[in-house]
């Protein structure tokens, strides 16, 4: 019985993933050396750690590194592949039943539900304005699209989603406490 995780991923979609990887992956390390508006010391804090950031800009620095060779890996990769093999974004590859599909979907959307009305983080920036509202409704959408579109076998979708819910992430973390 093959399973989702044992087959293995064509050259397209692995070029999609080396690049959308990278992409974060850099823009992590960036941000994590940087450090904008104190988001290292404000995730230490709120992890009860005190606040003390060497370690998460020592990660950062590293993601800075590795991101940048890994984007020009997933760039050679992608120009490497001939016409047909170009990835296309709707083409499907493997996906789990309908069936499951749809139950995976239902949790999602209830865990979405949930953090919703739990988490005061997305309440804050329901309350905060314009832009933080519209960056937390395309965090829970991204999370929704993501979910759906790698359910339905539909990886290369899957990963614009979850690079579109990455920068909607950082858009959240970067106008927190505006008004």
């Amino acid at each position: 019985m093959h399973t989702l995780a044992s087959v293995r991923m064509s050259a397209p979609d692995s070029a999609l993933f080396d690049l959308i990887w990278a992409l974060g992956a850099t823009v992590i390390g960036w941000v994590a050396l940087i450090n904008p508006r104190g988001i290292l010391e404000w995730i230490e804090l709120r992890r009860g750690v005190g606040g003390r950031v060497w370690r998460s800009r020592l990660v950062g620095g590293v993601f800075a590194l590795i991101g940048p060779l890994e984007l020009i890996k997933g760039i050679v990769h992608l120009t490497a592949l001939k016409g047909p093999e170009r990835p296309a974004v709707f083409h499907q590859t493997h996906g789990f039943s309908p069936a499951l599909a749809t139950v995976v979907i239902a949790v999602m959307v209830l865990v979405a539900i949930h953090a919703w009305r739990t988490n005061t983080f997305l309440q804050e920036a329901w309350t905060a304005g314009r832009l933080p509202r519209a960056c937390a409704v395309l965090v829970t959408l991204a999370a929704l699209s993501f979910v759906a579109t790698t359910v339905a076998g539909y990886l290369a979708a899957g990963m614009l989603c979850w690079a579109l819910g990455g920068a909607a992430v950082a858009g959240l973390v970067l106008t927190r406490k505006r008004v």
